[in-house]
């Protein structure tokens, strides 16, 4: 079944979600829940040769099922979850170096968020089909998988490699920083390496409060069950304020020889569970400032961050 959901906010980010529930047989390895008689075969091999035949581009579904199997490769699961983010795509149509292929926009990487999922599949047993449940409660999220629906190649963005894969994804995908400031590539690269969290780039302090807020309300009032949040983010504030008043936070770009050092604000709050549990909270808030060299090539080094503020 499909779901969509369209939504905005102040990054313009809009996604679709649709659920995949990738169920296989114990028998003869094929996506049963969907009547999908793909083997895993095929999803791994086929679709390169027919883009090396100049076939059609995978459709949606299709790039869905690659992100499966390759997330099955490494964790099998019956089934996973895949929201497709539209604002990562726009942001790698921008900074490629040709943004039209044959007559027609080239944006043929789709970008998807998976995590597992809760659904029903059939598996054999003893010769006979049964139907199995699997309930999730936000086990597992597996990050970002980017699928070139002309290649069939996927670039799943995790673990101690993951810089190597976005090095591997901008040179297959030809895309390179843009100009004058590397604005959307440095944003394109800080979600492949660190992860969706808006809190990579801080560029006020409204929304830096916002940040520190939202972290400080389960971090000591779990379910809301009192306001002791409000009195320790209103102390952390006062004394954050008073400590540094002239305090910009905006993202800057110099030019050098090298590329262009972006340097921009980042926080880190408490260590969140879930389930929430009782304060004290696991942690030190900290405000840090993150430098990258993005160099004309569209590698990336990372500089040492430094923390700017930290308090409990």
């Amino acid at each position: 079944m499909r779901h969509s959901e369209r939504g905005t906010d102040d990054y313009s980010i809009a996604h679709d979600r649709v659920e995949f529930p990738y169920a296989m047989s114990a028998v003869n390895g094929c996506a049963l829940k969907r009547l999908l008689v793909v083997p895993l075969v095929y999803l791994s091999f086929g679709f390169q040769v027919a883009a090396a035949q100049g076939e059609p581009w995978l459709t949606d579904d299709q790039a869905r099922e690659r992100v499966a199997a390759a997330v099955h490769a490494v964790d099998p699961q019956p089934c996973y979850s895949t929201y497709r983010d539209e604002r990562l795509e726009s942001f790698a149509l921008d900074v490629r170096k040709s943004r039209i292929v044959a007559n027609r926009l080239n944006n043929s990487v789709y970008f998807f968020r998976a995590a597992s999922d809760s659904c029903e599949y059939v598996v054999e047993e003893n010769g006979k089909p049964v139907i199995h449940t699997q309930v999730t409660m936000d086990c597992c999220e597996y990050g970002v998988v980017a699928v070139d629906r002309a290649t069939g190649k996927t670039y799943w963005f995790r673990g101690q490699k993951r810089r190597e894969i976005i090095d591997e994804f901008v040179r297959d995908e030809q895309l390179q920083p843009d100009s004058p400031k590397p604005t959307l590539f440095t944003a394109l690269y800080r979600e492949l390496a660190w992860g969706a969290d808006r809190d990579t780039e801080i560029r006020s302090l409204e929304q830096l409060r916002d940040l520190v807020q939202r972290n400080f309300r389960p971090a000591y009032s779990p379910y809301e069950k009192d306001n002791l949040w409000q009195r320790k983010f209103d102390a952390w504030w006062r004394k954050f304020r008073s400590k540094m008043p002239q305090l910009k936070l905006e993202t800057s770009y110099e030019t050098t020889s090298e590329g262009t050092i972006v340097r921009g604000y980042s926080f880190r709050g408490f260590q969140l569970t879930m389930p929430e549990r009782d304060p004290p909270p696991k942690g030190v808030p900290v405000l840090s400032q993150w430098v990258l060299l993005v160099k004309p090539d569209g590698t990336v080094e990372e500089k040492p961050a430094k923390a700017v503020y930290s308090s409990p």
